[in-house]
């Protein structure tokens, strides 16, 4: 019960940590844009952060990597949490950082069964089209994100085959069916302190069973075929590199989203999805990780990218 209960809170913890101030992020390299939305589309946000390659040129086209926040952040949380402006600047690739709204309004890269929000719509009809014309994609694009957004990620590039070379999840909430039908009730109880998804994003979980499993990872992995999939999560025990001895919930919470990784890598390996794992032992729920992670990632993504 203890692994159950901490499986379905592994993607609310964004909403208990603080956050720091922003790096620094000057233009020319950093700007913040909105990006216009289709008529009928409903999303409270449409700003994206973007982060330009040093020595950017519009004379030349580059990779995308889309990289995706958590449950209580924002589009701004990268920048505000990790040093992605400075260790970003040895590759040659534009990073985008869409909002998909926060706590009781997180909204799980979806586009909602109750018709109040289409962020799916929005990312994929929208957000790329204009990063990609108006920043000069050439084509080549990743996506990666944590916990929400790691969940977001894998979503995204099963459910769109072919439109992404390269996805990563951090800490990812990647199998939201992990305790079904029990864990659709923690979720609804939790949404308003914490951003869980509630009825209004896929149905209720048993009634609308089908709809979830057309939204979970998990359920999609035989989808990834031909795109590199990179899985990072620590176990919830302590002795990590970056310990944090007074927040036992991130403990707590990271071991949960070690279940539910661990049962994505098994639908992986059941569909015959090669993947590259960083399963790196003791660890919490906190930015520190998810640096390292991007550290351990970025570089293979590049290469996936070509």
């Amino acid at each position: 019960m203890k692994r159950f209960v901490a499986a379905v809170t592994a993607i609310v913890f964004v909403g208990l940590l603080p956050a720091r101030a922003d790096t620094i992020c000057p233009p020319p390299r950093c700007v913040t844009i909105a990006v216009p939305v289709s008529p009928g589309l409903k999303v409270p946000n449409n700003h994206v952060r973007v982060i330009l390659p040093v020595g950017y040129k519009t004379s030349k086209r580059y990779p995308v990597l889309y990289l995706l926040h958590g449950a209580g952040g924002s589009y701004a949380e990268w920048t505000q949490n990790t040093d992605i402006v400075s260790f970003s600047s040895a590759y040659r690739v534009i990073i985008v950082m869409p909002d998909s709204g926060r706590n009781a309004n997180a909204g799980w890269y979806a586009d909602w069964i109750d018709g109040s929000r289409q962020w799916e719509s929005f990312h994929m009809k929208d957000v790329i089209p204009y990063i990609e014309a108006t920043y000069h994609g050439n084509g080549k694009r990743a996506i990666a994100g944590l916990s929400m957004g790691g969940y977001g990620a894998m979503y995204y590039a099963a459910s769109h085959p072919g439109e992404f070379k390269a996805a990563a999840s951090f800490s990812g909430d990647v199998d939201i069916r992990y305790g079904a039908p029990i864990s659709g009730v923690m979720y609804d109880l939790l949404h308003d302190l914490n951003g869980t998804p509630n009825d209004n994003v896929w149905g209720n979980p048993v009634t609308n069973d089908a709809n979830w499993r057309a939204h979970n990872p998990t359920d999609l992995a035989a989808h990834l075929a031909g795109t590199r999939v990179f899985v990072a999560c620590g176990d919830g025990f302590p002795g990590g590199k970056h310990e944090e001895p007074n927040n036992p919930a991130a403990y707590f919470i990271e071991g949960g989203a070690y279940q539910v990784n661990m049962s994505f890598v098994r639908a992986l390996d059941h569909a015959g999805i090669p993947h590259t794992d960083n399963f790196y032992g003791s660890g919490q729920h906190t930015w520190p990780y998810w640096q390292d992670d991007l550290h351990w990632a970025l570089p293979q993504i590049m290469a996936a990218l070509g």
